[in-house]
Parts: structure tokens; sequence; C-alpha cells
């Protein structure tokens, strides 16, 4: 529970730096020192917890590793905020490239790396199985930017994951690179069909509940069928009926994208208003 309790703190401390950097967009340097402080909240929050509260394998986990997961951390965040500059520049050469956006986008890297950090397992029978909510922040940066910002924020999120202090997976980043490609198929549809004009018009809450909807059942199929034909029988080496891939793998997927398009629902309007307000994305 307490690792929860602080990871979630990092989170909060995150958001509220964001709703700050909406109120300072004439400052750039300002905005670049909101960017770093999330940072700061998030690598401390999970530093914390690792070293305080967390074992693994049934034991501490050492400071050293602590030390290097959080340069590794640090270092993916600003390549990832040059990464983010160099893209813009190269794609938009005659348009400036505020720090204010690069900061915005490092910031929700934070963010899902807190949430995916915050999992939950919810199949007694699987508990290795768990739900976290980083695609929330994922969709919001493909309505707020565009899919290559997705994509990135994505990626990096995952990677960031993979350096985490855990139990030594079968193969290094397979996990990880799983849920890469399970949130790209969920964003997939709205990506593909997505009209950001439409997002103003007054019933654009079902307009975006039926492109969730069709990521939803696309992510739970495309995913039952990975795991019976590629995962299961060639990574892991296992036989199991379709049957038995359904009640596992398709109740875990329904739960896990399910409460994600619920999430996104409920809250993306929010979020949107911030970045109608307080962004200036091209």
């Amino acid at each position: 529970m307490e690792i929860y309790l602080i990871a979630g703190s990092a989170l909060i401390g995150a958001l509220l730096l964001m709703f700050f950097l909406g109120n300072n967009t004439k400052n750039n340097q300002k905005l670049l020192i909101v960017s770093l402080l999330s940072l700061l909240f998030i690598v401390g929050g999970i530093t914390y917890a690792y070293l305080f509260l967390i074992e693994v394998d049934g034991e501490k986990v050492e400071i050293s590793k602590i030390i290097l997961t959080n340069i590794i951390v640090v270092a993916i965040y600003l390549i990832g905020l040059f990464s983010v500059l160099r893209i813009h520049q190269k794609d938009k050469p005659k348009q400036r490239v505020t720090t204010h956006k690069i900061a915005i986008q490092g910031i929700l890297v934070g963010i899902a790396s807190v949430l995916m950090l915050i999992s939950f397992p919810v199949m007694p029978a699987a508990p290795f199985l768990k739900v976290e909510l980083s695609a929330l922040i994922i969709f919001m940066t493909l309505i707020w930017f565009d899919f290559k910002t997705a994509v990135f924020v994505s990626f990096v999120t995952n990677v960031v994951h993979f350096f985490l202090p855990s139990s030594a997976p079968i193969i290094p980043l397979l996990d990880e690179m799983i849920n890469f490609l399970a949130t790209m198929i969920f964003i997939l549809p709205t990506a593909l069909i997505l009209n950001k004009d439409r997002i103003q018009d007054q019933n654009n809450h079902y307009y975006v509940l039926f492109l969730t909807a069709l990521g939803f059942v696309g992510t739970v199929v495309l995913m039952v069928l990975f795991n019976q034909f590629i995962n299961l029988p060639y990574i892991y080496n296992i036989d199991m009926s379709f049957g038995q891939v359904l009640a596992i793998f398709g109740v875990f997927n329904i739960i896990k994208w399910g409460l994600n398009a619920v999430f996104i629902n409920l809250t993306w309007k929010r979020f949107y208003f911030i970045r109608e307000r307080f962004l200036t994305i091209v």
C-alpha cells in the first residue's frame, strides 16, 4: 500500500506542476524549471519507494542499483526532450519550437511512467498480469499533439519502466514492448479517424467514446490472438487451449483496456481544456 501512496504523491505533484505550467506560458525558463521539477518529484518518489518499501525477490534493492536506475531515467528523460526538439525542428524548420511544448511532453513521459508503476493485479490466478492506466496519458498526447509524439511518449515510458528495479524478466524488455504494442493498437483507431475540429462539436463525447470503444475491442481481440499464437507457444513455450487463453488473457485485457477507456472518457475533456487554454499546438 505504501508504494501506491508514494507513487501517487509523485503523480499528484507532477499534475500540479502541469497546471502551474499552464499559467506561465510567457516564460520559457520557468517552464523548463517546472519540467525538471516534475522529474524530481517522480524520481524522488520512486527512489524512496524502492529504498524503504519494496523488496525484489525477497531482498531490498541495492543502493547502487537505485542510483544507476535514477541516472538512466534522467538520461532517458533528457534525451527524450532533445529528441522531440530535433524531430520538430526537422519537420517544421521554419517554426519555432518552444520550451513550453518540450517541457509538457517531458512531463507526460513522467506522469505515464508513474501510472505504469501504480499497477495492480486483478486476477488471483494470474498475479503477474497487472492493470495500469498509462494509456490515458498516451491518448491525451495523441489528441494534444500527434501520433508520432504519442508513439515517442509511450516508447520512452516503457523503456523507463524496464530500468526500474524488478524481478528479472525472461526476455529483457519483452513485457514493456508487449505493453507498447497493445497501447499502439488501442490508440490506432483514434489516430486514423480523429478529426480534431470535431472534438469541438456539442456531441464530441460520443465521438471519443466511439473511437475508444474501437480501440478497446481491437486491443482485446489482437492481444488474445497474440498470446494464443505467438507469445505463449513460441516465447514462453506454454501449451494453452484457446478457452484458457480467453479465460485469462481475454478477461485481463477486457479489464485493463476497459478501465483505460472508462478513465479516458471521464477525464479527457478536462485535460483537453488545458490544451485549448494553455498550449499552442501547430
